[in-house]
């Protein structure tokens, strides 16, 4: 079964996400697919019953996630692209105002992550030892799977060309072009690990998720 195919609660994780971006106003979706294709397009079809007009890309081979983006016709709105395992309620109408505000060539959604070392970390001058922190918890900003992306950026992601958001995101960079994170506070979770996937279970049975 492809990951967002996967059932939460009642609904399969991807129907979760379509409709909250129904909801937030966003009508025509477009789905990129490769393993199992017929899995997402015989539930979906044309999207209609779901409120929004769903169009496929199919990848004869995986593009990474910018990649298939090439694939797409541009246009002259910013292209809001998710990760089909991320379930969130972000605000995706406060991340458009954000993204505009900025005058932004791509927003990158981020989520703070902290995770605590499992062991003592040595502080060092040299051969010598200069202090011992016990078990520290770092603390760090990390992609939530969740990008918009303006009209002159997507128009310059090459077709059929392998290409992952990490590699696009240094290259505007590296180019001089505004790229910003827009933090997210509320629920999220990347539904990438088996644990993670009871985790959405337990979340959605708990009212996490709506």
């Amino acid at each position: 079964t492809p990951k967002p195919m996967l059932p939460v609660g009642d609904k399969p994780l991807m129907e979760r996400v379509v409709e909250q971006l129904q909801s937030a106003g966003i009508r025509r979706v477009n789905v990129t697919t490769h393993f199992q294709p017929e899995a997402i397009t015989e539930h979906f079809g044309d999207g209609k019953r779901f409120g929004v007009e769903i169009q496929y890309v199919e990848e004869e081979h995986p593009l990474g996630t910018a990649g298939a983006i090439g694939l797409l016709s541009v246009t002259d709105e910013p292209l809001l692209v998710i990760n089909g395992d991320v379930l969130t309620r972000v605000d995706f109408r406060a991340m458009l105002d954000f993204h505009d505000e900025q005058k932004a060539d791509m927003t990158v959604a981020v989520r703070h992550y902290d995770f605590q070392l499992p062991y003592g970390v040595v502080e060092t001058d040299g051969a010598e030892i200069s202090g011992i922190v016990e078990k520290p918890t770092m603390k760090h900003l990390i992609i939530a799977g969740i990008y918009l992306l303006s009209p002159n950026t997507c128009e310059n992601i090459p077709t059929g060309v392998p290409l992952d958001m990490p590699e696009l995101i240094a290259k505007l960079i590296a180019d001089n072009r505004r790229v910003v994170c827009f933090p997210i506070h509320e629920y999220w979770l990347d539904v990438g690990q088996h644990a993670d996937y009871q985790q959405a279970q337990t979340d959605f049975a708990g009212g996490k998720t709506t």
